[in-house]
């Protein structure tokens, strides 16, 4: 573990829970403008069910800038926009580790105009919208079809269509020969 001397990361506790970034950063630039090299804010929540102080983490350049900023702002009172107060706590930061800018880069990036899904989308997009005529110009048309032409139009008979027609020849035919069965039994005409 460094020593004392060595640490270089403070937290600043017991913000108030509505304090923005700007505000806070306005209170310490202006003591400690230049002497910071890494700065990281974490809002809080000021819901009745879950109140959170705010905090914010500093990686100073020297260990001295350190203590004089925890000098300064160690039992320092924010108030808030409702007169609240909020005494705040400087701390050494758990870990000193200042977090580094992500530079890995997406080895997708930039590709998507070479992507052929994609532009075919675009295509799709840049040819004009055929719209279907409104259902009174259909009307139109098939009445002056029907007036000029007169023919009907024809009937596609499909083989399942001309199964379900059998079938129903069928059950007809058995209903009817059963009826004539049951008359002459009974000698009375049943109908249906």
């Amino acid at each position: 573990m460094k020593d004392r001397l060595g640490r270089t990361k403070a937290v600043l506790r017991h913000l108030p829970p509505g304090i923005s970034r700007s505000a806070l950063m306005e209170q310490i630039d202006a003591r400690f403008e230049g002497r910071y090299r890494w700065f990281c804010f974490r809002a809080g929540n000021n819901s009745q069910k879950n109140q959170r102080h705010a905090r914010a983490y500093i990686d100073f350049n020297n260990p001295e800038d350190v203590i004089e900023f925890a000098d300064f702002f160690t039992g320092h009172v924010f108030v808030n926009e409702k007169g609240a107060q909020f005494k705040t706590i400087v701390e050494y930061a758990p870990s000193q580790r200042a977090s580094k800018p992500w530079s890995k880069k997406d080895g997708r990036e930039g590709t998507i105009f070479k992507d052929p899904e994609y532009l075919e989308f675009l295509d799709r997009l840049a040819k004009p919208v055929e719209n279907l005529p409104s259902a009174e110009i259909q009307l139109e048309r098939k009445e002056a079809e029907e007036r000029a032409g007169g023919q009907k139009e024809t009937l596609i008979v499909t083989p399942l269509m001309d199964f379900v027609r059998q079938k129903r020849a069928a059950k007809i035919g058995s209903q009817l020969f059963g009826a004539k069965l049951n008359a002459t039994e009974t000698g009375t005409v049943a109908l249906g």
